[in-house]
């Protein structure tokens, strides 16, 4: 009985082997491929994860780097800008040629005036001069409109100073022009066409123009002419409304009155010392008599005196401040027509450092007054004085 019931046994494992075997056939028919059996499923490995690097505490020594560093672009960049200007400004400041087509009797000229032979010493042209010519305009405001030309003019030039810095030995001198010094000068016509020469008084050649470029390039030719052709390299044009300005700037000028202006100013009392703000400035320097025909020297001898205190407080306040120049500029940009670029005067306040200024300085040349045809004053310079004065100035003696 136990036999049989194994054979049953082993018969229903056989045809369970066979069935089996024929379903593995099948399976590869659909597949093409030979039954390898099942293949256990692999795990994909964990990634690992990235640790956060950590940041690297700067020593002091690399933090101190990095501030010198930074300071150094602070100091340098600026400083570069500031020798660029510097540079710059010189190329522009030494730019004209001297040209002397007449001298006085007993001098002789080579060279358009680059060598001059008088009184038996050779001079020669000093290039390291430089010159700027300063006028004093009676007008109010800045302005080139046609309409307003026709009913006000352009103004004239009734101060006028020449201040040539010689460069190579830090001296700067001024010479005092009168502005009814006779004077060859251009004249053109209200639509600025050129109409030719009239000798007349030089404060004209500014009235001879626009109220800007044109009346400040006239009024230089002029004045370059009357001082024997030296060059004059740039100008500088202010207005009544300037002069108060530059003055409250500098913290006001102190002077000790020439005449008495208390006709105007009840504290502009002949000897007086006054420290002179606002308005103050403008009268000491502006009025003047209209008789008798000399009466412009003593109003030339305040300016004289004023420009001498101004400029030596001026130098003193550059040495503590050296974009002063550029600061005062700036402050009467509205009431001036300059040629000085910020190049230029960065290198003209530089050279200012070492300068040191005094009444000595400013120089004057001596005039034969006759009273003109239209009633007016007119001055004609002693050529003599006035030749020997620019070459004193201008000039350096080579023998």
């Amino acid at each position: 009985m136990k036999e049989t019931q194994n054979n049953q046994n082993n018969r229903e494992a056989d045809q369970l082997n066979l069935e089996l075997e024929k379903e593995i056939e099948n399976l590869d028919r659909q597949s093409g491929e030979e039954f390898q059996g099942y293949e256990p499923k692999e795990e994909k490995p964990k990634k690992k994860e990235k640790k956060k690097k950590e940041k690297k505490k700067k020593t002091p020594k690399q933090i101190v780097k990095r501030i010198l560093i930074v300071l150094a672009v602070i100091i340098i960049v600026p400083v570069a800008a500031f020798v660029a200007l510097r540079v710059l400004g010189k190329s522009f400041l030494f730019s004209g040629n001297v040209n002397m087509k007449n001298a006085v009797d007993g001098a002789e000229v080579q060279n358009n005036g680059d060598l001059v032979i008088y009184k038996g010493h050779k001079y020669r042209y000093n290039e390291n001069i430089t010159s700027v010519l300063f006028m004093g305009v009676d007008r109010e405001k800045v302005n080139s409109d046609e309409k307003y030309l026709k009913e006000h003019g352009a103004g004239q030039a009734d101060t006028m100073f020449v201040a040539a810095l010689d460069t190579s030995s830090n001296k700067m001198s001024l010479i005092s022009i009168p502005r009814d010094t006779m004077a060859d000068i251009k004249t053109y016509n209200e639509k600025g066409k050129y109409t030719g020469t009239k000798k007349t008084q030089l404060c004209l050649a500014y009235a001879y123009g626009d109220g800007e470029k044109l009346s400040c390039t006239n009024t230089v030719d002029a004045v370059s002419k009357v001082l024997y052709g030296i060059p004059i390299d740039s100008y500088v044009s202010i207005n009544l409304s300037a002069i108060s300005v530059l003055n409250d700037a500098v913290g006001g000028v102190n002077v000790q009155v020439i005449g008495d202006l208390t006709s105007v100013d009840p504290d502009l009392k002949e000897g007086a010392n006054v420290t002179l703000l606002g308005d103050q400035a403008e009268t000491y320097v502006r009025t003047r008599e209209h008789e008798p025909l000399d009466a412009n020297l003593e109003r030339m001898r305040r300016q004289q005196q004023y420009i001498t205190a101004f400029i030596q407080k001026g130098l003193h306040e550059i040495r503590s401040d050296i974009m002063l120049p550029v600061d005062l500029l700036n402050l009467i940009s509205d009431n001036a027509v300059t040629n000085v670029s910020v190049p230029k005067l960065t290198y003209l306040a530089t050279e200012a450092l070492g300068v040191s200024f005094s009444s000595d300085d400013i120089h004057s040349f001596d005039c034969d007054i006759k009273e003109g045809d239209s009633g007016y004053a007119e001055y004609y310079p002693d050529e003599t004085k006035l030749f020997e004065l620019v070459l004193d100035v201008f000039y350096t003696r080579v023998d």
